[in-house]
């Protein structure tokens, strides 16, 4: 239970992170955003492993600790996150997270081929439910035909077919390094390495490999070099809000079922329409299939937490 309470908690910080980012999109480049909120993650955790004394153990751990927790960062972060990001920036907060949000799928595979893991039969109702919502929503939600003249002023409000179907397809290839990288942490704590040094080593692994693309394209280092104050303040604030969700994220896999942890994140979606229709509401696109998804949503996370 205690595996699912912070999955749920590190649910909400992910849909705040969301809004966030969306209103950082705005001014802007997705690539502007995730380069910032990946860069900030090697010294938030750092301070963290100093403060909580784990910064001692970090050479300390077997080798495949190391390589587990660095493939999980490269996953999650140099592609999943800019992946994410880019979806969000094309389609808006709540479109994107429809997608990004079936990358349970991918890790309650692996987690049933690697790790062994079962599945309950209120699990199963619950992944149903979960899944059954956001499909429900990208399938019925209303675009402009490609031959309409479009006149949005909101970037990712309104959009035709053909955005509609690129940020889809960047939200689903980031579902697919989502739902890989929470088996790489489950791999890491399991051959002896710990939560938070896990989250420092997975970040400054993906530092690193984002690195070249920030300082060798000349655009991508322009935009950050002229960056205003606004807009750094703003992907600051994004990257404290997504280093406090992950570090609640590799704190529930350290005592719960990935499969659990992955399904009760399933409600992000709900995070995100929450605070985007308290704080986002002109940006975003809400409509009843929102709300109806939402709701099987809600149910699929309850049957989750009681099988847990």
């Amino acid at each position: 239970m205690l595996g699912s309470i912070l999955g749920l908690f590190s649910a909400a910080a992910f849909g705040a992170n969301a809004i966030i980012t969306r209103r950082g999109m705005l001014r802007v480049s997705s690539h502007f955003i995730a380069t910032i909120t990946i860069l900030t993650g090697p010294v938030f955790f750092f301070m963290v492993a100093w403060i909580t004394r784990d910064l001692f153990k970090l050479g300390q751990f077997p080798w495949q600790a190391y390589v587990f927790f660095a493939l999980a960062g490269i996953c999650h972060f140099a592609l999943g996150r800019t992946w994410a990001y880019r979806s969000i920036q094309l389609i808006g907060a709540n479109r994107s997270n429809i997608v990004t949000g079936l990358n349970p799928i991918v890790t309650i595979a692996l987690a049933m081929t690697i790790l062994k893991e079962s599945m309950t039969l209120l699990m199963a109702i619950g992944m149903i439910c979960t899944l059954t919502g956001p499909i429900l929503i990208l399938l019925k939600e209303q675009v402009v035909p490609n031959t309409h003249p479009l006149k949005a002023a909101v970037p990712g409000k309104d959009l035709d077919h053909s955005t509609l179907y690129r940020g889809v397809l960047y939200g689903i290839g980031s579902a697919v390094f989502w739902g890989s990288s929470a088996i790489f942490i489950k791999l890491g704590l399991e051959a002896g390495g710990t939560p938070i040094n896990g989250s420092l080593i997975a970040y400054s692994a993906a530092s690193l490999t984002i690195l070249p693309s920030a300082l060798f394209n000349k655009i991508h280092r322009e935009e950050i070099i002229h960056g205003d104050k606004i807009s750094y303040k703003i992907a600051l604030l994004s990257g404290l809000t997504t280093n406090i969700a992950q570090l609640l994220r590799f704190l529930a896999l350290g005592v719960g079922s990935v499969i659990v942890i992955s399904l009760v994140q399933r409600t992000v979606p709900l995070w995100v329409v929450l605070f985007g229709f308290i704080f986002n509401r002109e940006y975003e696109s809400f409509s009843r299939w929102v709300l109806l998804g939402n709701g099987l949503l809600v149910a699929g996370t309850v049957l989750i937490l009681v099988s847990s």
